[in-house]
């Protein structure tokens, strides 16, 4: 039986692309000139007990509260910090039809850069889309570095 992956459910247009991007990244100079030692996907399809425990984070009163439902959904043990800290705005995340992705870098292979400076975000989402990928980091009313979706037809 083969391994799961994060890219498994991901709709097959869109995988191809998110392959090819991630290909592309791992080839390119200007990133390894970064710093960049690897591009880690960080979560594909979602559940939508996940996309519902990411929504109640900054939007509910008690941390408590949000930490239970994170641990209901199967979801890491947050900090006071992160269930007071908003992650998504949406209940209609493009993550629950296998049509986003979110990936980061890396300077050592295992652990993400999440505050790699904004030419390696910036590169990252010009190879997604250069691949036919639509960028979060692209969007006029909120950025979101390490989204990357297919595109509304």
């Amino acid at each position: 039986m083969a391994a799961m992956t994060k890219l498994d459910g991901l709709a097959l247009k869109f995988r191809v692309r998110v392959e090819a991007s991630l290909d592309a990244m791992a080839q390119d100079a200007e990133l390894k000139r970064l710093g960049v030692q690897k591009i880690i996907v960080v979560e594909g399809l979602r559940t939508l007990a996940t996309q519902i425990a990411y929504y109640c984070r900054g939007r509910m009163k008690n941390p408590a509260d949000v930490k239970a439902i994170f641990n209901a959904a199967g979801l890491w043990a947050l900090t006071d910090k992160e269930a007071v800290t908003p992650s998504t705005w949406t209940l209609k995340s493009r993550h629950l039809e296998g049509k986003a992705v979110d990936i980061a870098p890396s300077r050592d292979g295992k652990t993400i850069w999440w505050d790699a400076p904004e030419a390696v975000w910036a590169r990252m989402g010009a190879i997604g889309q250069s691949h036919g990928l639509e960028w979060g980091g692209a969007w006029q009313d909120k950025h979101d570095l390490p989204h990357f979706e297919e595109p509304e037809q």
